[in-house]
């Protein structure tokens, strides 16, 4: 055990941050959970935003411990060590909004499945540094729901420990190769490369398509529901220090890490007001539904081992298109976990790429600074022009 991390890296941007915790109920919607026993739906947010001072008072810690609970009722995350959630953040709780910056970009995160809002602090900090709102949203009952009143609603520990352990793990990896040999072929046709990866999304075995497909339906009608809650603050229908804060006007980016990416994608493909999409390294559930479109600026974001298993819809994309490959990294080196244990921890499970911690934070918060600040903030984005990093495999479309 190394020496234990307390902080986590301080941003980049030149604005302190502060973060605020809310919650809206869906009128519209009965939760389709079961444990929800048919309540609507109540959706938690996270606002990471810009501050100008934060006072005299402390920053956030990175977790509540009734939150920490909650996850490690579901076996995967009960190797987490306790002290998670005395490390500090560098975000201050419901400081003053910047008064620099008359309206701010705002940005939409998802976290990954059975994940939590926080679970991508590190990025929704330096997002926030650099002058953006961003807004992460909870997903009840697919990941931990945390609430302003205490309330810590835990994954569907039943739900999930069925969805994992029946999956047979060798047959789905031998699938999941074989289906990345095949889409990745120089002579592949767009015909060929649909039907692959039709096949691939609609198998219960490989995908838990049974599971997936219409859970991710509920997840875009979060996203879909905080859009318009967003809207209704910066009209000032909700009373907050928001009011006319939001720069709508270019529309609003949508980024998530793993069913989070493919969330964001897939909202995008639905409402022109969600204009940017960043996947960060999530499998296109639903994607091969006709009413989803594909015509905004888009980055795919990937480990080593799933590169390229969105080719299909990095190819039929109508706008600019990237490909990021992080080698030598695996799915879980995009969330604070890793970086945490990798500070933590000499010796490390097999869950963790090789790749170092530090790098692999620092390639993932340019690459989507750059990308959003191209597309939102009409920056020139030189990270998206050519490539610095041994460790990226970059690729990219263009709009024609």
């Amino acid at each position: 055990m190394t020496e234990k991390l307390t902080a986590l890296p301080k941003p980049t941007g030149v604005f302190q941050i502060g973060r605020m915790h809310l919650n809206f109920i869906d009128e519209n919607r009965v939760d389709p959970s079961p444990l929800a026993e048919g309540k609507k739906r109540d959706v938690p947010i996270m606002i990471w935003y810009p501050i100008d001072d934060s006072g005299t008072s402390s920053p956030l810690k990175l977790m509540k411990r009734q939150d920490l609970d909650s996850l490690k009722k579901f076996f995967v995350f009960q190797l987490i060590p306790d002290e998670i959630c005395d490390i500090l953040t560098n975000s201050y709780e419901n400081a003053t909004i910047t008064d620099k910056i008359r309206k701010l970009p705002v940005l939409i995160f998802n976290h990954g499945l059975t994940g939590s809002m926080e679970q991508s602090t590190i990025l929704m900090e330096h997002m926030a540094s650099h002058g953006y709102i961003i807004v992460s949203v909870g997903h009840p009952y697919d990941g931990v729901a945390s609430y302003p009143d205490g309330r810590s609603i835990p994954i569907d520990v039943k739900k999930y420990k069925e969805y994992f352990e029946g999956s047979n793990t060798e047959e789905q990896d031998k699938k999941f190769n074989e289906y990345l040999t095949q889409i990745q072929r120089e002579d592949i046709s767009v015909k060929e490369m649909k039907k692959l990866t039709e096949k691939r999304l609609l198998d219960r075995e490989l995908m838990n398509s049974e599971i997936n497909m219409p859970q991710i339906e509920v997840w875009i009608d979060d996203v879909l529901f905080i859009k318009d809650i967003l809207e209704r603050i910066n009209e000032g229908k909700i009373e907050s220090q928001f009011k006319e804060k939001m720069d709508l006007v270019k529309g609003i980016g949508v980024f998530g890490h793993s069913y989070g990416g493919a969330t964001a994608m897939l909202s995008c493909g639905l409402d022109d007001q969600l204009k940017y999409a960043i996947n960060i390294d999530g499998g296109m559930f639903s994607g091969v539904k006709k009413r989803f479109k594909f015509n905004q600026p888009s980055m795919f974001m990937y480990c080593e081992e799933s590169t390229g298993m969105n080719k299909y819809f990095y190819t039929i994309n109508k706008d600019d298109t990237y490909n990021i490959c992080m080698k030598n990294s695996k799915h879980i080196d995009f969330a604070d976990v890793a970086y945490i244990m990798k500070n933590w921890m000499k010796e490390l499970p097999e869950t963790f790429g090789k790749i170092d911690g530090d790098l692999m934070v620092r390639i993932t918060n340019n690459y989507v600074l750059s990308f959003f600040d191209k597309y939102i903030k009409d920056k020139d984005a030189l990270l998206l022009k050519r490539n610095p990093y041994n460790e990226v495999i970059f690729k990219k479309r263009m709009k024609e």
